[in-house]
């Protein structure tokens, strides 16, 4: 969005210098200064693991204003790496996006970087050369700007500092106070006229430093013109005042962002600022509230050319909707069939955005070809047409981060899916991915709500994962003297745990190519066998049947013999390790894990040692875990385990009783059983 002043009926020019300073403040780092302490380091003292540190990360936004461009935002950043492994040397990879709507674009106005290295004792400096720099088109919205820094190794300290000059002035840009290593410091200044007024958004779990917010008297000169009787023009000059509010957040030592188990994207929790901007009011003129709501982007959608105008035209699909109406009657079959139509018919070109990329839906559907949200407006379409209650559901994805509903931004959402209601039940759906069930949104869909777009109900939607997703494994293990075991493993699995095996099946080249794999990963196994039905049929579950040979070192009969009744399918370690968590636990969807192992002792032997039965639940019963081992009456041994996680989500409140739990699960499932001789 770009902001013209319009003072009468004349123009004004704002006079405004860069500054990197406030309230005296001097900049914390300038580019070409660096420390040879720096340089020289070898290591981290505070972690001497870490493979790189971020020296010092500063950026100034401030507001310049022009008679030709109107008010724009001036980034200009200031980057200082130190490199101490090269596994970190991808840091000094660059991909910078320019964003464009319409005729208003971002540009690229300054940028510089260089490299330094120890060369016997002095220090060598590399120029980065411009010449480096290509440019890849991302979309229609979006251009990169990639690049890297020579001579990168390690050792390597390098600093780069760039300006982006943006009309759009909605938000400013966001800055990220921690990385994936440890930042020394972190710093950012905000300088905005008067006339703009940002909500700001902190997010992470980090406390800032520092905040220090002040404000300057700045002047800029309004010009106009007054035209008189028999033509005469006047120019008229008058220098006015404001002020500039300036805000610095800083944060020092800001340990590293690192990955936990079970973690939803780290974009939801490293700590970062972000403004949306709510008012621009000019003390001569008429200003704007720019502060929205839920209901304004609703409209805003409804009424848009690559969205909601698009669900009012559906003549090209006349003798789609006449064949499915004629071969389906029943609501949910229509639906199904629908739904399988589209998903057949298009093919997604992994784009993801709320608006459609095809200039019309005919014309994707044409092609057969589109972004999410040309399949899934065209999977709504379809669904309005033939009378069902159906509307689009706007989200953010796994990897794009939660939607927080008190911040009302449309740039927030990257992701479509279609909504249909049938007896008072809302179902979504997403026909992008050509192996899932009607029922099942992929994965990365799984994440937190989404907004239904819609003149009736428009709505929060929680993103809810099927509840049902189940593996039971059925084992027949034959132990013989000598030790070895024969197995044959059948394994039953549902919705979400279906569909990973299944899509990891569908990986491989043959029958063949899966068991070589699945070998190579089974230390000791031998896998004689493997079969796989119901592929096709989302009405049972995907069995699969492993038949495997667990050679004994020697044939030598053994005094005694050890064995763990769940093979290689146990916890053998605890996925949390850290006995404190600040971030939630996000398994993504309930799981249930059941267990039924039957052990044919060999003749001879008797069971020395059983472990023993036993069950814990957690306070609010989310999960439970049982197992028990009995001898029947043929002598052979049953065993039966279950573990049930009800919920997906655990608060970091909750983590050390699950962690607990975790660690009951691995000691019992280590647990062996015994035979002995007679």
């Amino acid at each position: 969005m770009r902001i013209r002043i319009t003072l009468f009926t004349g123009w004004i020019v704002l006079m405004s210098v860069f500054a990197y300073t406030a309230r005296g403040q001097r900049a914390p780092m300038r580019f070409g200064r660096v420390e040879s302490d720096d340089v020289k380091m070898t290591h981290f003292e505070a972690d001497s693991t870490v493979k790189a540190l971020i020296l010092g990360d500063y950026g100034v936004v401030e507001f310049r204003y022009d008679d030709k461009d109107g008010f724009q935002s001036y980034f200009t950043r200031h980057l200082r790496v130190k490199i101490f492994h090269m596994d970190a040397a991808d840091l000094a990879d660059f991909k910078l996006p320019i964003y464009k709507s319409g005729t208003d674009r971002e540009r690229l106005t300054q940028l510089r970087a260089r490299v330094y290295n120890l060369d016997g004792s002095r220090v060598k400096r590399t120029r980065f050369s411009r010449g480096d720099v290509f440019q890849e088109e991302v979309n229609e919205n979006i251009t990169r700007v990639n690049f890297s820094l020579p001579d990168v190794r390690e050792g390597t300290v390098f600093e780069l500092e760039y300006t982006i000059v943006s009309p759009f002035v909605f938000s400013l840009p966001a800055w990220s106070f921690q990385r994936e290593y440890p930042v020394r410091f972190s710093e950012v200044r905000f300088l905005t006229p008067e006339y703009y007024t940002y909500k700001p958004l902190m997010q992470g779990f980090l406390p800032l430093y520092a905040t220090d917010r002040n404000k300057r008297r700045r002047k800029f000169t309004a010009k106009w013109e007054e035209h008189g009787v028999m033509g005469k023009t006047t120019k008229h000059s008058s220098d006015i005042e404001y002020d500039e509010n300036i805000v610095i957040y800083r944060m020092e030592d800001v340990p590293a962002l690192t990955t936990e188990p079970h973690m939803n994207s780290p974009i939801n929790y490293v700590s970062r600022i972000e403004h949306e901007l709510l008012s621009f009011f000019w003390p001569y003129g008429k200003g704007r509230d720019f502060s929205s709501s839920w209901e304004k982007l609703n409209q805003t959608l409804l009424r848009s050319e690559s969205f909601g105008r698009l669900l009012n035209r559906s003549g090209f699909l006349k003798d789609e909707l006449d064949q499915l109406s004629q071969n389906h009657a029943e609501p949910m079959e229509l639906v199904i069939a629908t739904f399988q139509r589209v998903q057949q018919h298009m093919h997604w070109n992994e784009r993801t955005g709320i608006y459609a990329q095809s200039e019309n839906l005919r014309r994707a559907w044409s092609d057969g070809e589109g972004n999410v949200a040309d399949i899934n407006l065209l999977l709504v379409l379809l669904l309005k047409e033939l009378n069902l209650d159906a509307e689009p559901v706007i989200l953010s994805t796994r990897n794009n981060g939660m939607i927080n509903p008190a911040q009302i931004m449309l740039d927030k959402f990257n992701y479509v899916v279609a909504s249909v209601k049938l007896d008072g039940k809302l179902f979504l759906l997403d026909a992008t991915e050509k192996n899932n069930p009607w029922f099942l949104l992929p994965e990365r869909c799984l994440n937190g709500q989404g907004r239904v777009v819609s003149e009736g109900r428009s709505d929060w939607v929680e993103l809810v994962p099927y509840e049902e997703n189940h593996t039971f494994t059925r084992t027949l293990l034959k132990v013989n003297p000598d030790g070895s075991m024969a197995a044959e493993v059948k394994k039953n699995k549902t919705n979400y745990h279906r569909l990973k095996h299944q899509k990891h099946f569908s990986e491989f080249s043959s029958t063949e190519a899966f068991m070589d794999d699945y070998e190579s990963s089974a230390q000791g196994f031998e896998l004689t066998d493997y079969q796989i039905v119901n592929l096709n049929d989302w009405s049972k579950p995907l069995e699969s049947t492993y038949h495997f040979e667990i050679p004994a070192l020697d044939n030598t009969p053994k005094e005694v013999i050890y064995l763990h009744p769940l093979l290689n399918d146990r916890y053998e370690s605890n996925p949390f390790r850290l006995e404190e968590r600040q971030f939630p636990v996000d398994f993504i969807y309930p799981f249930k894990r059941s267990f039924y192992v039957e052990v044919e002792v060999p003749e001879g032997y008797g069971v020395e040692e059983l472990p023993d039965s036993k069950r814990f639940i957690l306070p609010d019963r989310s999960a439970t875990y049982q197992v028990s081992s009995v001898v029947n009456m043929d002598g052979n041994i049953i065993v039966s385990v279950l573990m049930d996680v009800r919920k997906p989500l655990f608060l970091p409140e909750e983590y050390p009783v699950l962690r607990e739990f975790f660690a009951n699960v691995v000691e019992e499932e280590a647990r062996t059983i015994i035979l002995k001789k007679q």
